[in-house]
């Protein structure tokens, strides 16, 4: 009688155990799943900068990413177009015999799993950050004489990163790597004002 108590004991202690473990688990992809915060789109546009240039041309496309899967290439190439369409916004050529040239150096939006992450069960009660994404924009304006030859130029370069924590699904992978893009561009805006008056001051048309 004894023997067959202390084996219902054990038993019932490892359901027990058993259904902690899920119950922790169940709490985990909960929080996974949760509502998504909306996704920031990036500021408008700060006032346009006029430039005493007769066109302001697209020029060097950024470079190949020297290790990159099919996201990182395509969340890499939204951000270049994104990067492309604000430039000619803010930047307006006002008439004058130079050229502006904008060359896109670094486009680059990727994502890594985070070292010595921790996974499983433990993660996912923990919430440690488990994706490291990182974006990268620099951007080179050059003022052109006619014949080629080189009047001025500035260069901007900007750079952030956020982590996502364990068990973010796709979609908050997704989101995480818009509000980066948007965070990316705002902060472009801001530098670029002061690359332009800093470095191209006599091509400014206020």
């Amino acid at each position: 009688m004894v023997r067959e108590a202390t084996a219902g004991t054990e038993e019932t202690s490892s359901g027990l155990v058993r259904r902690a473990a899920l119950g922790l688990l169940a709490a985990g992809l909960a929080g996974c799943g949760g509502r998504l915060e909306p996704g920031r789109e990036a500021s408008p546009g700060r006032p346009v900068i006029r430039l005493a240039v007769g066109e302001i041309l697209d020029g060097d496309g950024p470079a190949p990413l020297p290790a990159a899967n099919f996201i990182d290439e395509r969340r890499s190439a939204e951000l270049a177009r994104t990067v492309r369409e604000r430039l000619r916004q803010r930047l307006v050529p006002v008439g004058g015999s130079p050229t502006a040239r904008l060359d896109l150096e670094q486009a680059a939006l990727t994502e890594r799993l985070v070292p010595d992450r921790q996974g499983g069960v433990t993660g996912l009660v923990t919430r440690e950050p488990t994706f490291a994404q990182e974006g990268t924009v620099a951007v080179r304006i050059r003022i052109l004489e006619r014949d080629g030859r080189e009047l001025a130029r500035a260069r901007v370069a900007v750079q952030r990163s956020r982590s996502l924590p364990a068990g973010s699904s796709v979609t908050r992978r997704e989101e995480g790597a818009r509000v980066l893009a948007a965070d990316l561009l705002d902060q472009l805006d801001d530098a670029l004002e002061v690359a332009v008056r800093d470095n191209l001051g006599p091509w400014l048309a206020e």
